[in-house]
């Protein structure tokens, strides 16, 4: 009969190999110095805490608000200290611990109305950062003024930071689990990466070096658990395979490998920001873009759009439609149901002062077609002007700069300078009337402009000169009169160039999709905003028909961010115009475009930025401007071409006369947060909802023949972006609920105090406490028979050792550990008093296992040689923490 083989197992009562041999406990591993377990704990406690304060303060840094930092330090730690201590072997400890714990649930049940307000106003200040809508918060905030936010903040914090040190107590504490910690954490990272801001860096380092150790210790100890065995784990070297059973010896190694891998982490962490600091690399902005357009593509995805997934693939992507040229489509209409903004950065620029908004051209496109604008292809034969703008050392992109130029040689050109960051790559992003052909770079980083239409960008750094707009504008009028004849005669070729580009222009921009809600729309203009039945280019000035088809779509239509998608097989600019009347920029932009051909003005479509002049916020030293042009500057717009003046912004889109909807009224003015406006004389206006959590006033002033009457439509909006009630009286505010007044006399550090006030209580419980036990052990040395005070001797004797680590946990007699202690002693050099440990140990053996009599003068020397122990090897080892230690947590002082 064949003997079947015994596998290899562990169980209960130890390792039992395939021969049968049980090892009861644990394989030691040779190690240079022994290593303790005392001090485990104690980093458990310290990356609890390090896991929670950088948890919290990355919160604090999303919400963009003042919040007590006081609060969040001191909760930070006690809660660490605390849910630690509660896992202490020492019942005094555990349960003063537990005592502080419950005087914490009760100060936040008495908080609960001020916690519940205080998560009104984080969230508030979350959807508002976002740009999200937040009309359910703004009712119940209402009444309680913004000068009591961050009280409120703070309050819902103590409960946050209590939520999120309970869970990290859980995962470093009580057990070493990597998901749950994850779990506890992530959520917190992600829900400000979501929309692409940056926390905190040192709270992303200290997070996440958190991280990788708890998820180190993870791995060690449940990748290689052998079955039946709770706590044992294996550490591999080589072919051998050590297996630790006991929590102590784990405790032991963990103690090493915990301060390794954190200080391991760390130090990647500094090698890859001083990398970063000497190479001056940093991590592109639209990486955090990348995230939001990938979460926002799986809500959206459709497999017929996936051919488009790449076609920006040197600037970004056009992701299934959502991330597009400029913040918007790339000229692609009507695929998404709108679009939405993550907060990231797409231009940084540095400017000097300019009146009025400063429209940044990007993407270029003047042919409509299949619900789309794509740019405008030119042959060999139809490019009669590029030479001679070339022999004049100038770009057709130029041409409204030179014009200008020469027109008033007294106008100082100012200069822009462009850092691309999260916006396409594909294209430069330049002010109306800009230089191109003069950007400041060299060789291959020098712009690329295509023969028409966009300049291709090369580097993402450059610097152009450009005329301020606002001078464009007053003088534009001027300007087709007399540039012909003011023209040097050097300039011959460019001015040949240009009338051949201008040929070209009213050929190439002039074509009108068929549609029969656009006719309607030109006819509705005719007859009630023009009020005429028959158009003469001649009767009427671009300024007269640039307001009439303004004032009709703010009229009629809708500004929102969310649309909806065209359906199947509709044309875009008639389902936008007869059924949809809603929409964002690049519908206003396409329509526009289309009505100003149909009267007679070349034009085509442009997606880029805009920069309002109260967005300069404060000078630089040089009196430069520097901007962050963030997502919510993504803007499209018309362009009309006016003779002998060149390319010019048509803007149609409500809420955009110098002014900017998707903005909130900090990051349109960042000097002055809120302002109050007199409304008194002042023209009609329309307000709008400006899609997520903006509004918009457009004027809708009609020309003076305009036989259709003017028109106001009115949207309540009792938000001031912050979610407190707005009073309609100007210049009043709103007074603080009765809530916030019912707590305001706590202050801010009521729980702190209360606290502090239990701790007081539970310091003088210890106290007490360690009266009672040191009144004890002095009892039971000097009373009751010599045989009970024997052992009584014996056992306070290890108890005082153990003070100084000598003592030994094995499950050996009392003999045994009389020997290994009078070892240690030799070991710590204590050579002269390992005989009293061993007569005393001996001598208690003797009163506890046998019959015979312990004579006085035996008790005698037994206390004499324990008062040694107590006072002249115990005692001049402790200090500080450790006779701290020895009086309040073992009572034996």
């Amino acid at each position: 009969m064949k003997k079947k083989r015994i596998k290899s197992k562990n169980k209960d009562i130890g390792f039992i190999s395939s021969n049968g041999i049980c090892i009861d406990g644990d394989i030691l591993m040779n190690c240079e110095r022994e290593h303790n377990s005392g001090s485990f704990l104690w980093f458990q406690i310290l990356l609890t805490f390090v896991t929670t304060i950088c948890t919290a303060f990355m919160a604090v840094s999303f919400l963009d608000m003042e919040i007590y930092k006081t609060t969040i330090i001191y909760y930070s730690a006690m809660l660490s200290l605390v849910f630690g201590l509660m896992k202490s072997s020492h019942k005094i400890i555990k349960f003063s611990a537990l005592g502080v714990m419950i005087l914490h649930v009760i100060y936040l049940v008495s908080r609960i109305s001020t916690i519940k307000y205080g998560l009104f106003v984080v969230i508030d200040r979350y959807l508002s950062r976002a740009n999200q809508p937040n009309s359910t918060l703004g009712v119940q905030l209402s009444g309680i003024s913004t000068i009591d936010y961050p009280y409120l903040a703070s309050n819902f914090f103590v409960f946050f930071i209590t939520l999120i040190c309970l869970g990290t107590a859980a995962a470093c504490l009580y057990r070493i689990d990597f998901p749950l910690l994850f779990i506890i954490t992530f959520p917190v990272f992600e829900l400000g990466m979501y929309w692409g801001w940056e926390p905190s860096m040192w709270t992303v380092i200290g997070l996440f070096v958190c991280w990788v150790t708890v998820l180190a210790l993870h791995i060690i100890n449940h990748t290689t658990n052998k079955a039946g065995r709770k706590n044992t784990f294996a550490v591999h070297e080589r072919k051998r395979t050590f297996y630790f059973t006991s929590e102590k010896q784990k405790a032991c190694f963990y103690n090493v490998f915990m301060k390794f891998t954190a200080i391991l982490s760390s130090l990647v962490l500094v090698v890859i920001m001083l990398f970063s600091a000497i190479t001056g690399f940093t991590r592109p902005e639209s990486f955090a873009k990348y995230r939001h357009d990938i979460s926002t593509a799986v809500s959206n995805f459709s497999l017929s759009d996936l051919r488009n997934a790449f076609s920006d693939y040197d600037g970004g992507f056009d992701l299934f439609g959502i991330k597009t040229v400029g913040g918007t489509n790339g000229g692609v209409l009507g695929k998404t149901a709108g679009i939405s903004f993550n907060g990231s950065t797409a231009l940084k620029v540095v400017t000097p002062k300019f009146s009025n908004t400063l429209y940044l051209r990007g993407y270029v496109a003047g042919v409509y077609n299949d619900n789309s604008w794509t740019p405008v292809d030119v042959n060999g034969n139809e490019d009669t002007f590029s030479d001679d703008f070339e022999q004049g050392k100038i770009w057709v992109q130029d041409l409204d700069y030179d014009l200008i130029q020469r027109k008033y040689v007294d106008l100082t050109p100012a200069q822009i300078s462009v850092s691309v960051l999260g916006a396409s790559k594909k294209f430069v992003y330049a002010p109306y009337a800009s230089l191109y052909s003069s950007d400041g770079n060299t060789d291959d980083k020098k712009m690329r402009p295509t023969t028409e239409s966009y300049v291709k960008l090369s580097s993402t750094k450059y610097s152009l000169y450009y005329f301020d707009p606002s001078l464009i504008e007053e003088r534009l009028e001027a300007l087709p009169e007399a540039i012909a004849t003011e023209v040097p005669a050097l300039s011959v070729n460019k001015d040949r160039g240009v009338d051949a580009y201008s040929e070209f222009v009213h050929q190439k921009y002039m074509d009108v999709s068929k549609s029969d809600e656009l006719d309607k729309a030109y006819k509705e203009i005719l007859n009630e905003y023009l009020g005429v039945d028959i158009y003469h280019k001649g009767d009427w000035t671009y300024e007269e028909i640039s307001t009439a088809i303004k004032n009709y779509f703010s009229d009629n239509f809708t500004y929102t961010l969310e649309p909806g998608v065209t359906p199947k097989g509709e044309d875009f600019i008639d389902y936008f115009l007869g059924t949809q009347k809603e929409g964002y920029c690049s519908y206003f932009a396409t329509a526009g475009a289309e009505l100003l051909r149909m009267f007679g003005y070349p034009s085509r479509y442009v997606e880029g930025y805009v920069v309002l002049n109260s967005q300069l916020g404060e000078p630089e030293d040089d009196s430069t401007y520097e901007v962050s042009v963030k997502d919510k500057c993504a803007h499209a717009w018309a362009e009309v071409f006016i003779d002998n003046a060149g390319w010019y912004p048509a803007e149609f889109t409500p809420g955009y006369d110098n002014d900017n909807p998707n903005l909130t009224q900090q990051e349109k003015d960042p000097k002055e947060v809120t302002t109050t406006k007199n409304t008194e004389s002042k023209p009609t206006t329309t307000t709008q909802n400006g899609g997520q959590g903006g509004t918009t006033s457009v004027v809708t002033k009609k020309p003076a023949n305009s036989s259709k009457a003017s028109t106001t439509k009115k949207t309540n909006f009792a938000s001031n972006g912050h979610g407190a009630g707005v009073m309609s009286d100007a210049g009043k505010t709103s007074v603080s609920s009765r809530i916030t007044e019912n707590n305001s006399d706590h202050g801010s550090f009521a729980g702190i105090f209360i606290t502090l006030g239990g701790l007081l209580l539970i310091g003088f419980g210890i106290v007490v406490h360690r009266d009672i036990k040191v009144k004890k052990m002095r009892s039971e040395l000097s009373n009751g028979d010599n045989r009970s005070r024997t052992v009584a001797v014996y056992r306070y004797m290890l108890k005082y050792l153990k003070l100084i680590g000598i003592a030994d946990s094995r499950n050996i007699t009392d003999l045994q550990l009389c020997d290994r202690l009078t070892e240690k002693c030799q070991e710590m050099q204590i050579n002269d008093f390992s005989h009293m440990i061993k007569y005393i140990g001996e001598l208690a053996v003797k009163a506890e296992m046998s019959n015979s009599v312990i004579s006085d003068e035996e008790l005698e020397t037994a206390l004499s040689y324990f008062e040694i122990v107590k006072d002249k090897i115990v005692l001049p080892k402790l200090s500080g923490a450790k006779l701290l230690n020895a009086k309040f947590v073992y009572c034996l002082y």
